[in-house]
This record gives C-alpha cells, structure tokens and sequence, in this order.
C-alpha cells in the first residue's frame, strides 16, 4: 500500500514511540524512522525472515539504535504503556491485535493506524460502507479501552479514511 506508506512519511512524529504491530520487513517502520522523525519504533514481528530482513534494513539505514525488534506474536511481545502511535498494518483486518494496541498506548492514550479491507455491499456506497466500518471499529476501541484502561472518559474519533 504504497500510499498509506507516503502518508506515513508525512506524519510528525518528533519525539514519539511508534509500536508497529506487524512491522514485516519495515515497511511501515522505515517511513516512521526516516521520514516522520519518530523518537523510537518498536517493531512486532513473528516471522523469523522477515525479523532477519528488517533488522539489515535497520542496519543498512543506520537506525538500529532507534528500533527495538520484538520477535514472536504481538499479542506476547509487544510492550506496554509507551506508545504515542500504534501500527496495526496488516489486511485483511488487525482485529486480533486491537486489545494489544490499546494496551500498548501510554496512559495518556494516542492514535491507533488501523489498517482493514472494507467490503462494500452491492449497492452500497463506498463512503457509507466506510463510515460504517469506521463507527463500529470506534466503539469496539471504546469499549477495549474502558476494559483494559478503566476510570478514564475515553474517546475515539476518525483522523483519515482512505481507499487504497
């Protein structure tokens, strides 16, 4: 998805950890590292070649002081508490990974990449299938966060729906 990965590069992440749930190879971690200035990306990965390729990436780039490479599950490894963004880049839908997101963000919350294939129903709008995948994926983060994050007024809302 080659413009969600140029959309990356233009976010500002001065000074912010990025948890990249299913980091592959880097392609999203690469954009984050080089491009939108993040501070630190913690990269989730449980296939044993493509850890192998993205820690020569990060080698090749220079950046592996700036990455901490979690081998295994997301669900196992990923840390918790520390993240301002987390990527949950994978297709057709992250859902498994959602709780593990949630948990991931600092107490203070953040913004979760959430990355799906949206069906469109004969007849349907794109934009209404859309605004319907986005408000039930809303509330199902609504109700992640009361659960695992409790005796905070939690809100989500929509940054940016894309077709890619």
């Amino acid at each position: 998805n080659i413009s969600e990965k140029i959309r990356v590069s233009k976010f500002d992440c001065r000074g912010e950890t990025v948890v990249d749930l299913f980091a592959g190879i880097g392609y999203f971690v690469l954009p984050y590292l080089v491009h939108a200035g993040a501070e630190h990306v913690y990269a989730c990965e449980w296939n044993p070649s493509s850890v192998q390729a993205l820690i020569l990436n990060l080698r090749e780039a220079g950046l592996e002081d700036k990455c901490t490479v979690l081998e295994g599950d997301n669900r196992e490894v990923s840390p918790k508490g520390v993240a301002d963004r987390v990527n949950l880049g994978l297709i057709p839908s992250s859902s498994i990974s959602w709780r593990t997101a949630v948990l991931a963000l600092k107490p203070s919350g953040g913004i979760l990449h959430i990355h799906a294939n949206v069906e469109v129903k004969p007849g349907q709008q794109k934009r209404e299938a859309w605004e319907a995948w986005a408000s039930t994926t809303n509330a199902a983060i609504l109700d992640i966060l009361k659960a695992e994050k409790p005796g905070k007024l939690w809100k989500t809302t929509n940054q940016h729906i894309e077709c890619a």
